[in-house]
């Protein structure tokens, strides 16, 4: 679990599975990110090396989105595979990234943050930049969707450079 000053990030329990599908399939976030069906998402509950979280308002407990990462323990690379908020413009995506970026480095002690958003999605964009993620490049028309075929741009962060972020006063401990 990991709480910050307004949210608790937390694993998803079976019984919320419906929620988080509800939030992957909303039409604002299915066109900037991928979706599962609910025996997929029970599956990854059981996996070890999938972490798939809830992110909820401290103060009631309301889910307002989720995230799902992929650990690689052996690469110790951290993958957000996805990130998806029902409530938008409240700043829950920026804790939330914050968040998880601390808790990759200094509670999982990886080495590589990396994550992967189509070349449009310009809020998904516009937040790795602000945190300090590094462009490794972008895959050229690499996934067909109802739009069309789209580029994604592959993002990550490495512990040296969370480091020296941090010295710069990038990432506090507002986190606990």
């Amino acid at each position: 679990m990991i709480i910050t000053d307004r949210l608790i990030i937390e694993r998803y329990r079976p019984e919320e599975i419906p929620i988080l599908m509800e939030i992957e399939h909303d039409p604002q976030n299915s066109r900037f990110t991928w979706t599962n069906t609910a025996k997929e998402h029970l599956e990854e509950l059981d996996d070890p090396d999938v972490l798939t979280l809830a992110v909820k308002r401290r103060e009631d407990g309301y889910i307002v989105g989720n995230v799902i990462i992929d650990l690689d323990r052996d690469s110790e690379w951290f993958e957000i595979k996805r990130i998806a908020f029902r409530i938008k413009g409240m700043g829950y995506g920026k804790e939330t990234m914050i968040a998880l970026i601390v808790y990759a480095f200094e509670g999982l002690n990886v080495n590589k943050i990396w994550l992967e958003a189509y070349t449009d999605n310009k809020v998904g964009r516009h937040l790795y930049d602000s945190l300090g993620f590094h462009i490794d490049g972008v895959l050229r028309q690499h996934h067909r969707t109802e739009r069309g075929i789209l580029d994604q741009m592959q993002f990550s962060m490495l512990k040296g450079e969370y480091e020296k972020l941090k010295e710069e006063g990038k990432f506090d401990d507002k986190w606990k």
